[in-house]
């Protein structure tokens, strides 16, 4: 019994041993590693870093591809502010414009829809009122007025008829550096006008304006069919092309929808595509205000 017990004692006393030379070789070579960084293989980290610098990361990226994953989610008032990010970090970003383009489509389907009835009113009609008058009163378009209430055409009012009324208390910026017009509402919360939508500018033919920033007003509203002009309370508008006019200094500047024909299209003013052109008429009346920025 005491043999086996000595042969157990000598085991374990060559095991301790074994341990701890094993430990003194680790300490050593660790010692020689701590003391010479180069003997450090930097090769997997020269790989990291070289495949890190191959990624291409697209400023605001992320940003509207989570913005559209959460349209498709329903989710459109943190979609929006994904959407209003891109456009205030990475304004110059290629996904700039059609985050502004999807964020203007959500902003106006709110603004124009009846099921949000914060910037519009039911108007009930007295006798002898017309649809002009009733546009007039309330600063609004007879265009918006046919839209919003779902009218083809102006049939006969009677006394106590109820209206749908918006007042379009909208503001232009015709930016020509950026070649767009941006279009802003006026947040009656925030009591300021905020961006609602912008429209590119198809084609540019204004002559000489003098640089800088001009401050003026829609003065003009009409619509031409047929070599012929036509106010918008006449029959033949709501078929025209509509064209909406301001004075810039001395000179008549005019937002025109771009037809693609070259006789039509010859003559000076800010062309748009005519989808936006009749989209703006609907939204904007004579005497909202406009800004012209033009390069210094």
């Amino acid at each position: 019994m005491k043999g086996i017990i000595t042969i157990i004692k000598i085991f374990a006393f060559l095991f301790v041993v074994a341990v701890i030379g094993a430990l003194v070789l680790f300490l050593n070579k660790f010692q020689e590693n701590f003391n010479d960084p180069k003997a450090v293989d930097q090769k997997p980290l020269e790989e990291i870093i070289e495949a890190n610098e191959q990624i291409n990361f697209e400023a605001g990226q992320y940003e509207f591809n989570r913005a559209l994953e959460l349209i498709a989610l329903g989710d459109i008032e943190e979609a929006k502010e994904k959407l209003n990010l891109i456009e205030n970090l990475y304004p110059d970003s290629n996904h700039s414009p059609e985050a502004r383009r999807i964020l203007g489509e959500i902003n106006l389907d709110e603004i124009l829809s009846i099921e949000n009835m914060g910037n519009k009113k039911i108007y009930r009609v007295s006798p002898g009122e017309g649809y002009l008058k009733i546009a007039t009163q309330n600063k609004t378009t007879l265009d918006s007025m046919m839209f919003l209430n779902g009218l083809t055409e102006f049939g006969n009012l009677h006394s106590g008829d109820e209206l749908v009324i918006m007042s379009l208390d909208f503001k232009l910026l015709i930016n020509l550096p950026k070649m767009r017009v941006e279009l802003f509402y006026r947040d009656q919360g925030k009591k300021e006008h905020v961006f609602a939508k912008d429209y590119p500018i198809r084609k540019l033919e204004t002559g000489r304006i003098r640089r800088g920033h001009h401050q003026t007003k829609i003065s003009q509203k009409h619509g031409y069919l047929g070599g012929k002009t036509y106010p918008p309370t006449h029959q033949s508008y709501r078929h025209a092309s509509k064209v909406l006019g301001l004075r810039l200094s001395r000179s008549m500047v005019q937002l025109r929808p771009l037809s693609g024909n070259e006789d039509v299209d010859s003559g000076s003013g800010v062309f748009l595509a005519s989808s936006d052109m009749e989209e703006l008429s609907m939204l904007i009346r004579v005497g909202n205000e406009v800004e012209v920025r033009i390069a210094r």
